[in-house]
């Protein structure tokens, strides 16, 4: 507490004023993580045509997100390192921003079951979780003045789940 007022140039006991226990700056934090990537995703989508392609949606959802742990590394990162361990009323107060986050990419990944552009006896919810979780993973690796841009990563995500890495057999 003594660190939080410091860097707020108040007086420890003045957080208090802003906030009734450490529990609820937990909880603001972790939500302030989640709502800046959940904003980010849906700006991008509702910038790009409502006719683009699923393919064109899912690369502006996850340049979204991938834009927006990088930029907002501090809060999406605390949210992504520290959700498991914060006490459960905690994790409970963050659930519904988690909800409405996951129920975002549910849809985007329905809209390409309904499209034919992803296969229909994959499961969904795994589907979702290993593409958040691929991007989630970044905040350990990427660094924006390595060899790859946020673009270029983007753009190797999506190819990746959309297209797969494994070189095609051609037909006999």
């Amino acid at each position: 507490m003594r660190e939080i007022a410091k860097e707020c140039d108040i007086l420890a006991g003045s957080v208090y004023y802003h906030f009734k226990s450490k529990d609820e700056i937990i909880t603001e934090i972790l939500n302030l993580g989640i709502e800046r990537v959940t904003d980010s995703v849906v700006t991008a989508l509702a910038q790009i045509e409502g006719n683009a392609s699923f393919r064109n949606c899912l690369h502006a959802a996850v340049r979204a997100h991938l834009q927006a742990f990088h930029v907002y590394g501090d809060y999406t990162a605390t949210h992504l390192r520290n959700f498991k361990q914060a006490p459960p009323d905690v994790q409970l107060a963050c659930k519904k921003a988690r909800d409405d986050y996951e129920n975002i990419w549910i849809g985007i990944l329905e809209r390409g079951r309904k499209d034919r552009a992803l296969l229909p006896d994959i499961d969904l919810g795994l589907q979702r979780l290993l593409l958040i979780g691929s991007m989630n993973w970044t905040l350990e690796w990427f660094h924006p003045q390595g060899k790859y841009t946020l673009d270029e990563l983007a753009d190797s995500v999506v190819r990746m789940f959309m297209d797969g890495c494994a070189v095609r057999a051609e037909a006999d």
